[in-house]
């Protein structure tokens, strides 16, 4: 009887990944190491999926029926060296990049010798740049604890998760020589889905009932062109998101991909967004008209902020009588960012008096935005520079008039004033043509998902 599926790629996968530590005496040829992934993938293939049932009629962030496996073949940029230090009992050592960290800067931390450091990084440069390593990224060395085998913490070998299906490392060969390799994981592709009621804040509770994180995220800016998340939004409310997801040969969700569909009623109104990819890979979002949700300007070009004071005619907090407030504040913490409302071109990046640090956008020949009391400017934002809508363009902070950070954000309309929450702009973007029949094929699918919520098939099918 044959092993059960996931048994199967269990003993693959472990032996595949015994060839690449330095910590055994010998290694399997890598063709033979080969010959037994692409068969274990054949073998997969060739099983039948099961099927998923809900039996309460509601799905939280789990795949959505079978999935579809693509199981790559091993690339030519695969290489398994072999180990010459088995013997020195090699120690595994762990350490996490911190800001302003260079990989060189973390070997020689670590122990590792200067002429060591840059072969290492030299020959890790076939598979990665290592100018690409950021804050949180981890990296595992592999080190000598023989010193009859050399000095001790001579390194062996290094490994990098480049991303949540990529590792890439070097390792030292028998040759003496430090020789590059990279890891592909094979996994499998899956639908996700969460919805639920708003109790205390849609972001929070979209991620307490098992959406990402980053999907939460993503979401929000969907409805960010609408929605006025600080006062639409009430108790009670409903969000509904369909995403991919990326699981592991052991059933875990190792990462969360695209948002398919994404649904927010608020009161009585009901926005439903649906992902379109057009034929040259650019993807967007439109509601089901074939509308984009896109706009000219951004109503809130932050994320996660409260609207602390509106527009209109206030008790100035500082100056102490009645004053025109000419925009609407976010309160938000310090270093918050800031986002282009929309695409232009920067007319003005600096200190502005009461505003303090200051930037203005002009969008077009009717419309300019502006962003004030900035704790910084981001680097490279200065006057003639052109910036696309959702760009960071500086951080939140309580420089110049301010009595905390907060950001001061106004619409200008032919160079006045004018309330940001009463704009309305149209979409960016209408579907005509073969883009429209397109969309509303895969509109079709999308929404039979969501009415069988089981028994579903994969959006490639």
């Amino acid at each position: 009887m044959p092993a059960p599926r996931h048994e199967s790629w269990q003993r693959a996968h472990n032996l595949f990944q015994l060839t690449l530590k330095p910590r055994f005496r010998r290694i399997l040829f890598p063709a033979v190491a080969a010959v037994l992934i692409v068969g274990a993938g054949t073998f997969l293939l060739l099983q039948p999926t099961s099927e998923q049932k809900d039996t309460t009629g509601e799905t939280t962030n789990s795949p959505i029926g079978p999935t579809t496996i693509d199981f790559p073949p091993i690339p030519d940029a695969v290489r398994l060296p072999s180990d010459p230090l088995t013997a020195s009992n090699p120690i595994e050592a762990e350490t996490k990049i911190v800001k302003g960290d260079t990989l060189s800067a973390v070997l020689k931390r670590m122990g590792v010798s200067n002429d060591e450091a840059a072969l290492s990084i030299k020959a890790l440069r076939k598979v990665y740049d290592p100018r690409s390593l950021r804050k949180g990224d981890k990296v595992t060395l592999s080190l000598s604890s023989d010193s009859s085998n050399g000095p001790e913490g001579r390194l062996l070998g290094l490994q990098i998760a480049e991303d949540f299906d990529r590792i890439a490392g070097v390792a030292l060969s028998l040759e003496g020589k430090f020789e590059a390799y990279e890891i592909v994981k094979s996994l499998d592709k899956s639908l996700g889905r969460g919805k639920g009621s708003i109790n205390s804040s849609l972001f929070e509770d979209g991620v307490k009932s098992g959406i990402p994180a980053g999907i939460m995220v993503n979401f929000i800016r969907l409805f960010s062109f609408d929605i006025d998340f600080q006062r639409d939004i009430q108790s009670g409310d409903q969000f509904d998101v369909l995403f991919d997801q990326f699981i592991d040969y052991d059933g875990s969700v190792v990462s969360s991909g695209d948002i398919l569909y994404a649904s927010l009623t608020t009161g009585k109104r009901t926005l439903a967004l649906y992902r379109y990819e057009f034929t040259d890979g650019r993807a967007n979002y439109f509601n089901d008209k074939g509308r984009s949700n896109r706009k000219a300007l951004l109503r809130t070009p932050i994320d996660g902020a409260r609207i602390s004071s509106g527009f209109g005619r206030r008790k100035h907090p500082i100056l102490g009588y009645s004053k025109m407030h000419a925009g609407v504040d976010f309160a938000a913490p310090s270093g918050t960012p800031i986002r282009a409302a929309g695409d232009g071109v920067i007319r003005r990046a600096g200190w502005n008096g009461g505003y303090g640090r200051y930037v203005r956008i002009r969008h077009n020949s009717i419309y300019q935005t502006a962003y004030a009391h900035m704790r910084r400017i981001a680097k490279g934002i200065k006057a003639g520079v052109r910036v696309q809508q959702g760009q960071i363009i500086g951080y939140v902070g309580s420089s110049g008039r301010s009595t905390g950070p907060h950001l001061h954000y106004e619409i200008l309309k032919q160079g006045q004033q004018v309330n940001p929450r009463k704009v309305k702009f149209q979409s960016a973007e209408v579907l005509a043509g073969d883009d429209l029949a397109k969309f509303k094929n895969s509109r079709e699918r999308i929404s039979k998902l969501l009415v069988a919520d089981i028994n579903t098939k994969s959006l490639s099918d």
